[in-house]
């Protein structure tokens, strides 16, 4: 528990999650210099580089089934 002003308030446990990324030596401090330069952590740095990962993918498939529905769009039937 907080003491907050004589007040006391319950702290959530958050439950952790670990992630293990297998690279080279080479690689890894890569990864650790960049996330320096960025001022991220290491695990900020792969998390930010996963959820664009993530969304560049997410735009091409939007962009690939708008061009499929096109192509449907202007098929004789």
């Amino acid at each position: 528990m907080i003491s907050l002003g004589g007040r006391k308030a319950k702290v959530a446990r958050v439950k952790k999650a670990a992630l293990f990324v297998r690279c080279t030596e080479e690689e890894a401090e890569k990864i650790r210099r960049t996330a320096k330069a960025e001022r991220r952590t290491v695990s900020g740095f792969i998390l930010n580089a996963v959820f664009n990962r993530i969304a560049m993918r997410e735009r091409l498939l939007s962009e690939q089934q708008q061009e499929e529905s096109k192509v449907k769009g202007s098929l004789p039937t």
